[in-house]
């Protein structure tokens, strides 16, 4: 009962953004016409387009792009057993920045599906390099977020090169690096609900198996579970959605890291309640940065990893000096 409670607040709480992210903006009409364009009464005019065209695209595929982080973040800690494990902080997303931004700098063209599927792959082989190092070497949680923060940040520099090479303009690279809505459209919408509903058939196959895998490999074992095939499965899931979302906002740090830890305070540490919790924390905390990030100095916008690194470096710092 009280589990079912904390899911109708997170619900009704990120229904509440997505109306402000509808409804507000620096470019206001009238109650009527908000309410008319909201609806599709009438004819379609200017609030129309800014509605359904700018607005509403932005606040889904914020949404969908946290849902994917907080996803990708739950799953990532469980297999490796690192609190401190972060999509895009440990480098898995930087793969699909590179591929990003060799595009963006015209080294190659490819279309718009051909986009999607290379960031996902070039996050994929990321992914699956690091649960290669986890299953080989008995990396403690400390070593692995070094290593991971170390081709996090190789894999930045990499993609800022290339991007400075094409010479692309500044907002296009700091919309890349720092993360942005502004591009957002019903087909990268469609791209990434579409990525959420393949990775849910694997997700709830092997959810019931991650609890053993955080014991231990030893242990894990012992109770009858392969903890390199699920940590492979787990991770290739991790690279999946962290390239679907940084082909969505760019690398907006901190969220699968925060995730978490606050479904984790909410419904505890069954596995099914984490990866649905991180769920919606992710997409909550994402749509929440993005609308932050867009209306406190309207029409003039920040990036949305600015706002999320504002509250995710200060408990990534907490939690490191908890650690043993």
């Amino acid at each position: 009962m009280i589990l079912s409670i904390k899911y109708i607040v997170l619900t009704c709480l990120l229904l509440f953004i997505a109306i402000v992210g509808v409804v507000l903006g620096p470019t206001n009409g009238s109650a009527k016409e908000l309410f008319e364009a909201v609806f599709l009464i009438g004819e379609k005019d200017t609030t129309h387009t800014i509605i359904w065209d700018l607005r509403a695209p932005r606040v889904f595929l914020s949404m969908l792009a946290g849902a994917c982080l907080g996803l990708a973040g739950i799953f990532l800690q469980l297999s490796t057993r690192s609190p401190l494990g972060d999509p895009n902080l440990f480098g898995i997303g930087g793969g699909a920045a590179i591929f990003l931004a060799a595009v963006t700098a015209g080294v190659f063209t490819v279309d718009g599906f051909g986009v999607f599927l290379g960031c996902v792959v070039s996050s994929v082989l990321v992914s699956v390099m690091l649960a290669a190092l986890v299953s080989n070497r008995d990396l403690t949680p400390i070593k692995l977020a070094i290593m991971g923060i170390a081709v996090g940040a190789l894999t930045v520099s990499i993609g800022t090169s290339v991007i400075s090479h094409g010479r692309v303009f500044p907002t296009q690279l700091i919309g890349l690096i720092a993360g942005s809505f502004t591009s957002s459209t019903w087909l990268l919408n469609l791209y990434l609900l579409c990525t959420l509903l393949v990775v849910a058939v694997p997700s709830v196959f092997i959810s019931g198996k991650l609890y053993p895998v955080m014991l231990g490999d030893t242990l894990s074992k012992s109770l009858g579970v392969n903890p390199v095939a699920i940590r492979f499965i787990s991770m290739g899931i991790v690279g999946v959605l962290s390239g679907a979302s940084v082909m969505a906002g760019g690398l907006i740090g901190f969220v699968g890291l925060i995730a978490p830890h606050v479904a984790r305070k909410m419904f505890g540490n069954a596995p099914v309640h984490l990866i649905m919790g991180s769920l919606l924390v992710g997409a909550i905390a994402t749509m929440y940065s993005d609308q932050i990030s867009r209306l406190l100095f309207a029409p003039t916008e920040l990036p949305v990893g600015m706002t999320t690194t504002i509250i995710g470096a200060p408990l990534m710092m907490y939690l490191a000096m908890r650690m043993k």
